[in-house]
C-alpha cells in the first residue's frame, strides 16, 4: 500500500477512528495515522460554520501540497469520504470553492472541486458548481486585506447547501464564497484548518 499522506510504500491499511486518528482500511499508514488530529469546528464572524477534518500540520500538509501543486487526486479519493462524515444530516448539495483559473491551469487541478466530487460520491449528494473565481490570484497578504477573493455566482445555491474547500486559513476566502452565494450558504467543510487561529478570521 502507498500511503496517501506520506507517499511511502507501507504494509497494512488504515481506517478512521472516532477520535480522529486512523486505523484499519483506507490508504493511510500507521505512522501517519498517529499524526492526524481532528480539527475543531469554527464559526467565522460572517456566521459561516466551518467543520475541518484535520489540523494542517505534520504529514497531512504534504498530502494537501501534493493535491494542490502536483495534482495527486488520490488524496481526494482517500480523504474526501472522511470529510463527508462531517456533513450535516440535512445537507442538500455541495458547492465547491473554486481555485483561481490561472492556478487551476498551472497546476492542473482545482482542489475544492476534486474534494467535492469525491465527497458527493460518498454522501450521495449533487455538486452544484455555481461559483467562479477571478482569473488571476492575488497574493495571500492582499487577499486578507481585501477580504478574500471576489467570487461571482452563475446560479442560485439550494437551501442547506454546504461549501467545500481544501484548507481553512484566515476564513476570508470562505466568507467571500458564502457572500457570493447570496448569504444562503452558512456551512462549510474543509480538509484541514490552520493550526494557529488568526485575528483576521472572519
Amino acid at each position: 500500500m502507498v500511503c496517501v499522506v506520506c507517499g511511502r510504500i507501507r504494509a497494512g491499511r488504515l481506517a478512521p477512528r472516532r477520535d480522529g486518528k486512523v486505523r484499519g482500511q483506507g490508504g493511510i499508514c500507521r505512522t501517519c495515522a498517529g499524526s492526524l488530529h481532528r480539527a475543531a469546528e469554527v464559526r467565522l464572524r460572517s456566521g459561516v460554520l466551518v467543520r475541518p477534518l484535520f489540523v494542517h500540520e505534520g504529514p497531512i500538509r504534504s498530502a494537501v501540497h501534493a493535491l494542490k501543486y502536483r495534482g495527486v487526486d488520490r488524496v481526494a479519493e482517500v480523504l474526501a469520504p472522511r470529510m463527508a462524515g462531517l456533513l450535516p444530516g440535512n445537507a442538500s448539495a455541495l458547492v465547491p470553492v473554486p481555485r483561481a483559473l490561472a492556478r487551476t491551469i498551472r497546476y492542473g487541478i482545482d482542489p475544492g472541486r476534486a474534494l467535492a466530487r469525491e465527497m458527493a460520491r460518498a454522501a450521495g449528494l449533487p455538486v452544484v458548481d455555481i461559483l467562479r473565481a477571478p482569473v488571476h490570484r492575488r497574493s495571500q497578504l492582499r487577499e486578507r486585506r481585501a477580504e478574500g477573493l471576489r467570487f461571482r455566482s452563475v446560479g442560485g445555491a439550494p437551501g442547506r447547501a454546504v461549501l467545500v474547500d481544501d484548507v481553512l486559513t484566515t476564513g476570508a476566502t470562505m466568507t467571500a464564497a458564502a457572500l457570493a452565494c447570496g448569504g444562503s450558504v452558512l456551512r462549510a467543510v474543509t480538509l484541514t484548518r490552520s493550526p494557529v487561529p488568526s485575528a483576521d478570521r472572519r
